[in-house]
């Protein structure tokens, strides 16, 4: 059924509860698929998703929009990261 899924044009992002990230320069991340807060400062806002942890790092972070289809992150974004499940 895997096989038959990844044939067809379905984004594998949808597919597996990847989540998908758009950085708009660096003062705005667009964030879709997520799992929830995990922790949150004007520093680090860290998510959880379906890869681990995705920690958002820089300085005035702050979120514009927050719900069930995503989240926007606004503020200086210096570095994006994963840190493992477990």
């Amino acid at each position: 059924m895997l096989k038959k899924l990844k044939e067809t044009d379905l984004p594998q992002e949808l597919i597996f509860g990847w989540p998908r990230s758009v950085l708009v320069g660096d003062e705005k991340l667009i964030v879709e698929q997520h799992q929830g807060i995990y922790a949150c400062s004007e520093q680090e806002i860290i998510l959880k998703t379906g890869c681990g942890l995705l920690v958002i790092s820089g300085e005035r972070l702050s979120l514009s929009r927050y719900d069930r289809d995503g989240m926007v992150v606004l503020g200086k974004i210096e570095k994006l990261s994963y840190r493992p499940k477990g």
